[in-house]
């Protein structure tokens, strides 16, 4: 994925200012499916500290919920 990123353009405005970059579209689509796993990481170690239920009793928990 960091080789494609390297493809990059760095477009600068009138004084040489950095202001946006230019990437070819798949690397651009890598980058945002690296950055939703690393969300989804995030996520699972924010929970991993929770007890967990087995499935059959959650679905009977669920069941509840919907009456």
């Amino acid at each position: 994925m960091f080789n494609a990123i390297r493809e990059a353009q760095v477009l600068y405005d009138a004084k040489g200012r950095k202001q946006h970059v230019l990437l070819p579209f798949k690397a651009y689509q890598k980058l945002l499916e690296y950055l939703e796993d690393l969300e989804d990481l995030q996520e699972m170690k924010e929970v991993e500290h929770e007890k967990s239920i087995p499935w059959d009793q959650a679905k009977k928990i669920l069941a509840k919920r919907r009456k």
